[in-house]
């Protein structure tokens, strides 16, 4: 096996399953499968510590799925190359809406296999960034309620911290998901978003109006009306994006 082999995850809950991926990946010696799940929680667990580069991935799981699992590991800064491998073609758009680089079916004869796993080894030789990674300034990729959203950033206008979760307002709507602020925060693009207060942050390109309160307090009026609060202590981080 070389030494720049790919690490790989194969996580699904069927113990047939995942013999017969190792069976198929154990002759490739580009391949170096670093960890084998039944469970995408025990994936996500041990992601940080074995950094796979691939990922052959079931969608329907116990606890969390396999979009989920993707989910976390961005929320992480993990980027892996995915591919994957279930049962049900009902999710095939939303796996390529998150940058996988093919959708198995379940049953699958040896060919096809080896030609999904041949394109993830010529996507990662030629040193592009995953699809999921590409975008990660241009979209956000949140699990909520056993779903994962893909929000573009350009429609997120602002989010607010509302105890152990956020609000996300996009396109008219309110999406809420179990994070802090602060984590959110380092996923989106800096170049747009701008924390205007302790509890909320501000995509600026948004913004339509500001008027002067009491205090060095300003309001922000928002395109859609919505009127937001720009604190004194945070009225010098929006200053560069003013003068642009």
């Amino acid at each position: 096996m070389s030494s720049n082999a790919i690490a790989t995850f194969v996580v699904d809950d069927e113990p047939l399953a995942r013999k017969r991926l190792l069976h198929l990946l154990r002759g490739d010696p580009d391949i170096r499968v670093v960890g084998t799940f039944d469970s995408a929680t025990a994936a996500a667990t041990h992601a940080r510590e074995l950094t796979p580069q691939l990922l052959l991935l079931d969608i329907r799981m116990p606890e969390l799925d396999g979009f989920e699992l993707v989910a976390a590991l961005a929320g992480q800064g993990i980027n892996p190359y995915i591919i994957f491998v279930t049962a049900h073609s009902d999710r095939s758009m939303d796996a390529f809406g998150v940058g996988a680089v093919d959708y198995l079916l379940k049953p699958f004869d040896d060919e096809r296999f080896t030609r999904a796993i041949e394109r993830a080894k010529r996507l990662i030789a030629s040193g592009r960034p995953p699809a999921s990674l590409a975008s990660s300034r241009t979209r956000l990729l949140l699990s909520e309620r056993g779903k994962v959203v893909v929000l573009a950033m350009r429609d997120i206008e602002f989010v607010q911290a509302a105890a152990k979760h956020v609000k996300i307002y996009a396109a008219g709507r309110c999406y809420c998901f179990r994070q802090t602020l602060g984590e959110l925060e380092s996923r989106l693009d800096p170049a747009s978003f701008v924390r205007v207060h302790r509890s909320t942050l501000v995509n600026v390109e948004h913004l339509a109006e500001m008027h002067p309160m009491f205090h060095g307090d300003y309001e922000l009026i928002l395109r859609r009306g919505t009127r937001l609060t720009l604190s004194r202590r945070y009225r010098d981080r929006l200053t560069p994006f003013m003068l642009e």
